[in-house]
């Protein structure tokens, strides 16, 4: 793997290290939000433009009168949570993170239902200690993967990448690595599920998320006031260092050599540096370049949805039901066509009920009501022995491929465009750096998906830029 940073910078040439410099982010979600506050706590002041609301897909929505969190909904790998609290030289954990019953939860194979982590006692037990074996020597180095640059010359970073080849065995792909350690089909089955974690079925993702329920699965929470504790936070971490963000402030032109951007509206806003957090895409249409992101090349979407009901579900707090073959759930992916089944999450949470359901980033307008939902829906409610649960409900709201498609992710792809497994995950020659006044941080280079992610990449860009000479 070639790395595309810079050597670290000697003390005397680190200029945004050491000089009060002003800093416009583009994107209010999570990574802009984490980045913000990161440097804002380095004496910067930073301006965040958000379009729309702050906080990305992460946001509350309310449902039949209860409030339930969109976006992420598990919090995974805390340990990149209190590095980024360390780094603000935060002494406590505001989220009061606390677990999550039933782990990663039960996955509903077509080969027999599967609790993740696998519990002494379970037939699949002793399988399950067989395949977590090789995280145990690579979870040590998660961690810095996340959070440092990656850089052959860093020497952190070589003993991470060297854990994690011997941890996938050189397999490029999670459903390569699933394969070579001939595991009972019921646990192969929901362990080859968290590729989709990278949004990517297991023949595309990287092989470190087959490992991801080895590395994850005893630690698995929520915060105590809900997921989006989570964006109060990190609003209020920024707020305190003097981070200003404007919601509603629409960019419409970007001129990276000016460090320079033009509001909707004519208004243009001069920095001495700009950052992207936004959909790559998105950004290219900012810059004037042409965008092309055809459908085989774009990770997958979503339909979200959000039921009040009556009463409890009487559900575990979460259930996953893969589809019965990744093969062809690949196939229609690449093709933007809709699967016979697809991956669908279940949380349950006393009277609230989210069903999420992966779907192509086509930018459908896939509610409640299409066939096809309505057809996924019903396998949800047989499979769990609910039938008509989501009919009961007092109301539903849904999020589909067209809601993110609005957000700028081409036809609502929630990770982006896909890269190669080789490129995937903190093994990511990416170009942070587009210009010397120009970087980027978020969805099109950050190591990986998910929380743990974004935190990561909000601090390796926060490094890079601390590095970079003047």
């Amino acid at each position: 793997m070639r790395s595309r940073q810079r050597p670290a910078a000697s003390p005397q040439r680190s200029a945004i290290s050491h000089q009060r410099s002003a800093i416009g982010i583009l994107g209010g979600g999570l990574a802009g939000l984490a980045l913000a506050a990161l440097l804002a706590h380095r004496g910067h002041r930073v301006t965040v433009y958000e379009r729309d609301r702050a906080g990305g897909k992460l946001r509350r929505v309310e449902v039949g009168g209860l409030a339930f969190d969109t976006g992420p909904s598990l919090f995974t790998l805390p340990e990149v949570w209190r590095a980024f609290l360390a780094h603000l030289g935060e002494p406590a954990d505001p989220l009061e993170l606390r677990p999550l019953p039933g782990g990663l939860g039960l996955h509903h194979t077509p080969f027999g239902t599967v609790p993740l982590p696998v519990p002494p006692g379970h037939p699949l037990h002793a399988a399950w200690g067989e395949y977590a074996a090789p995280a145990r020597a690579l979870s040590p180095h998660l961690t810095t993967l996340l959070t440092t640059p990656p850089r052959l010359s860093d020497p952190a970073f070589r003993q991470g990448g060297a854990a994690l080849f011997r941890a996938t065995g050189g397999h490029l792909t999670a459903l390569g690595w699933v394969r070579s350690r001939r595991l009972p089909p019921a646990l192969a089955h929901a362990v080859a599920t968290h590729a989709l974690n990278a949004g990517l079925a297991p023949g595309d993702a990287p092989a470190l998320y087959a490992l991801l329920p080895a590395l994850v699965a005893g630690d698995v929470s929520r915060p105590a006031a809900g997921m989006g504790a989570l964006l109060d936070t990190l609003l209020a971490l920024g707020r305190a260092r003097g981070v200003r963000v404007e919601e509603g402030a629409e960019v419409v032109r970007v001129d990276p050599a000016r460090a320079a951007l033009t509001l909707r509206g004519g208004e243009e806003r001069r920095h001495d540096l700009l950052v992207s957090a936004l959909d790559p895409a998105r950004l290219s249409a900012l810059l004037g370049r042409p965008v092309r992101s055809p459908v085989s090349r774009r990770t997958v979407s979503g339909v979200a949805l959000y039921a009040a009901l009556p009463g409890e579900s009487g559900l575990p707090a979460t259930s996953v039901l893969p589809p019965a073959d990744f093969g062809t759930f690949r196939g229609a992916m690449r093709a933007g066509a809709l699967p016979p089944d697809t991956l669908a999450l279940v949380h349950a949470d006393g009277s609230r009920l989210a069903v999420l359901l992966t779907a192509p980033a086509t930018g459908r307008d896939l509610g409640p009501d299409h066939p096809w939902v309505r057809a996924q829906v019903g396998r949800v409610e047989r499979t769990l022995g609910v039938p008509g649960l989501l009919a009961s409900a007092r109301d539903v709201a849904a999020l589909t491929p067209a809601h993110y498609a609005a957000g700028g992710h081409p036809g609502g792809a929630i990770y982006g465009l896909a890269l190669p497994a080789w490129r995937g995950g903190p093994l990511h020659p990416q170009p942070y750096r587009v210009h010397p006044r120009f970087w980027q941080v978020g969805t099109g280079v950050h190591p990986g998906a998910g929380i743990p992610a974004i935190l990561g990449g909000a601090l390796i860009v926060d490094r890079l830029l601390a590095e970079r000479p003047s």
